[in-house]
């Protein structure tokens, strides 16, 4: 979500922000700041610049974004099985008839599920890292307007790091988990993905009837970010004193 300046870093998180467009812009990784490409396209003060100034938007807005949920250590079975998501190790649990190691996992899915969302307007919070820090909020030049973009790092998560930053409804439908072993299944499991994702082990879920539009107000992070950076002088600050003007 970049701010096209003259003369200024597009600092954003991969959208563009021009006449209230919403375009996935991305984050190259070629262009990051320590690649040979970058550094002989341009002279030593304006990647300082440029490098700096893109730092201080993404350390802001990576601190805007609380961690909740998942601070607690994983569990055994959850490292063992990374792929998985909780309701997923649930299933398998009930199905295996371990009772103990799926209460652990719903307790530790309540954690997260009790956890109040962050207040409309406000930066949302993160339960695994990934919107902040797995890669999360990254930075690298831009060779097409010559600044810097700053944004999310995993085209993956893009579609809800521009849903939290602009708000809008998102469709979802619901997937029936099929046990293994039928007669040991106590509860029903129905998990919920957005329309055109489906779990990863899909020949342990059906898709339902079920459909659901959930709404998600704005929670907007980079743009704060931006703005806090000018208005702090953070930005103006990197560029002094690194360029003359008019033969100055």
């Amino acid at each position: 979500m970049g701010a096209l300046l003259p003369s200024m870093p597009n600092l954003g998180a991969g959208l563009s922000l021009n006449a209230g467009a919403r375009i996935p812009a991305g984050i190259n990784y070629e262009y990051f700041f320590d690649r040979s490409r970058v550094i002989n396209a341009m002279s030593k003060a304006k990647r300082a610049a440029l490098y700096k100034g893109g730092s201080v938007v993404m350390q802001i807005a990576r601190r805007s974004i609380k961690r909740q949920g998942m601070a607690r250590p994983k569990l055994q079975v959850m490292n063992e099985n990374p792929d998985q998501t909780i309701r997923d190790l649930i299933g398998m649990s009930e199905a295996s008839g371990n009772r103990r190691q799926a209460n652990q996992l719903r307790r530790r899915l309540l954690e997260i599920q009790a956890k109040a969302p962050s207040a409309p307007g406000t930066p949302p919070h993160t339960h695994r890292g990934n919107l902040r820090d797995r890669p999360g909020i990254v930075y690298a030049y831009d060779p097409t307007s010559e600044s810097v973009v700053v944004g999310q790092g995993s085209p993956s998560i893009a579609w809800l790091a521009a849903l939290h930053e602009f708000g809008g409804t998102e469709q979802m439908i619901g997937w029936a988990w099929i046990p293994r072993w039928p007669r040991s299944y106590r509860a029903g499991i129905i998990g919920y993905w957005r329309v055109g994702r489906s779990p990863k082990r899909l020949n342990r879920w059906e898709q339902t009837s079920f459909r659901e539009n959930v709404p998600y107000p704005e929670r907007p992070y980079m743009r704060p970010a931006f703005a806090k950076a000018i208005s702090t002088g953070r930005i103006a600050k990197e560029f002094a004193n690194r360029f003359k003007v008019g033969g100055l």
